[in-house]
């Protein structure tokens, strides 16, 4: 009987079995991108009602008579709204955060199954 042990290095056992991990992988991976990448756009519409509401306090300080209450009551309404809005999604994106954490921590343990 042999005592020989192969050396264990980048190569061992390349190939055999590694490319459903290495898929399995990627796929998590895009799992997580696209996870990101909904937040992100979250955020980008409640920014875009964000803009829409100072372009139309431009137009109200540049018209000739003040405002009515009624007019700053309905800005500040939506204004509040886009806030939630930003909000909701930033606690979003952090429950994804926590998601992708968990994700990325099963891709980096090691595998001790065939």
């Amino acid at each position: 009987m042999s005592d020989y042990t192969p050396p264990v290095g980048s190569n061992y056992m390349s190939g055999w079995g590694n490319s459903h991990q290495a898929k399995e992988t990627a796929l998590k991976i895009d799992h997580i991108a696209n996870k990101a990448k909904f937040g992100i756009e979250m955020l980008s519409t409640g920014l875009v009602g964000v803009d829409a509401l100072e372009k139309e306090l431009i137009e109200i300080a540049s018209a000739p008579e003040p405002p009515t209450q009624a007019q700053i009551r309905s800005i500040a309404h939506r204004l509040d709204a886009h806030q939630k809005q930003l909000q909701q999604a930033l606690e979003r994106i952090k429950d994804m955060m926590t998601d992708i954490d968990k994700e990325t921590d099963a891709i980096q343990k090691p595998r001790s199954n065939w």
